[in-house]
């Protein structure tokens, strides 16, 4: 008996202790319209668009709409409440297109969006690396290094690959290269587990190279023997400029395609450098580092430049999605969120300072404050990885 009501009286407490919740109001509606960027281009009707809900930043369900003869589309009955958002999904002549995230404000119940879609070509000579940087960290038996493209497509199409159809359902966009026994490796910017696939050599995206600006950004770490390494590189595609920056004022780095450029010093620490320019399609460059440590050197060091290439350096919107695990080398995942955000939100602020809706110094001052938040974060990160 005293089981029983010990029962009964668990349950009168629970249930009289929840509260009722007020229903999320679903009056909100979102319309928008797609528009062909590409000169002469397709139609975009009939279009089919998936708009997906996120509760609490959580995918939480999706719904379809067709575009009309115009590209225009509505979703409508949708939840208004601030724990909600929404976003534009299409897939437009194989390559998938991404809107911008939105939420309701309060009292807010319609909200408007617009993507650009390109039409599509598997030739890809107006793809360029308009800059590319290979960042080696050293350490007592191993190397740290970190890889940075900026890739431009310089046409008004979407570059969609060349070749078979891989396992993903895509086609190669992008070869990366890997020096074999490479670990560790993690990746970000426009960079996804959904679209990278193992290629000889290293690994290779699949996703679409649309119009404009495109940043990708990976890290790994080879081990050494001797005092000695040589790293291998071949051009994917023509690149502008290349440079090449090791860590430490003793270690030696020389290669036959490049040239000793002026040495940087970040934070206190001193880095050596050799530059190239003009680099052709395929084109081979060896870097060979000697006098390479036998035992630790004191302290972590920060890497502050990939910060400084990443950010400081263009004003170019990164394309972020998740920082995850592809196959080719034994991959980590650790939590990148925070970062992500502070970078999506100065790929923002760049675009609202260009587009003149602020002012210079509003936008100089935020900028600033949110560089050093991401470096904070970049300081946290490398530490808790230690």
């Amino acid at each position: 008996m005293t089981k029983r009501i010990a029962c009964i009286m668990a349950f009168l407490v629970l249930g009289l202790s929840v509260p009722v919740l007020a229903a999320e109001p679903e009056n909100g509606a979102v319309e928008g319209r797609i528009i062909n960027g590409t000169e002469g281009g397709s139609s975009v009707a009939s279009l089919e668009v998936t708009l997906k809900t996120y509760l609490n930043d959580a995918e939480a369900g999706s719904a379809t709409a067709t575009t009309d003869a115009e590209g225009n589309f509505v979703f409508d009955g949708l939840a208004t409440g601030p724990t909600y958002s929404y976003e534009v999904n299409l897939t437009y002549q194989e390559a998938e297109y991404i809107g911008k995230r939105v939420s309701f404000g309060a009292g807010e119940t319609s909200k408007s969006t617009e993507m650009t879609v390109y039409d599509s070509t598997t030739d890809d000579a107006a793809i360029k690396v308009a800059q590319a940087h290979t960042v080696v960290y050293v350490e007592a038996g191993s190397l740290e290094i970190i890889e940075y493209y900026l890739i431009a497509n310089e046409s008004d199409r979407t570059y969609i690959g060349t070749g078979e159809i891989t396992a993903v359902g895509r086609r190669k966009t992008m070869e990366l290269p890997l020096p074999g026994g490479a670990t560790e490796l993690q990746y970000s910017g426009s960079l996804m587990e959904c679209c990278v696939v193992n290629s000889d050599g290293g690994f290779a995206d699949t996703m679409a190279i649309v119009p404009g600006m495109k940043e990708l950004l990976y890290s790994y770490r080879v081990s050494y023997k001797s005092g000695t390494y040589s790293l291998s590189r071949s051009m994917s595609y023509p690149t502008l400029s290349y440079d090449v920056i090791v860590q430490g004022d003793a270690t030696g780095v020389v290669s036959d395609q490049m040239t000793a450029a002026e040495p940087v010093n970040i934070e206190g620490t001193f880095f050596s450098r050799l530059s190239g320019k003009d680099l052709a399609r395929g084109a081979a460059v060896n870097i060979r580092l000697s006098n390479l440590p036998d035992a630790p050197k004191e302290g972590a060091v920060l890497p502050w430049l990939v910060v400084a290439l990443a950010v400081l350096g263009g004003g170019f919107a990164f394309v972020y999605r998740t920082k995850r695990r592809p196959q080719p080398a034994r991959a980590v995942s650790r939590p990148g969120r925070a970062r992500q955000e502070l970078l999506v939100e100065l790929a923002q602020l760049d675009d609202d300072f260009e587009g003149g809706k602020i002012q210079e110094d509003v936008y100089r001052r935020l900028r600033t404050e949110k560089k050093a938040q991401l470096v904070e974060q970049v300081r946290r990160s490398r530490k808790g990885r230690k």
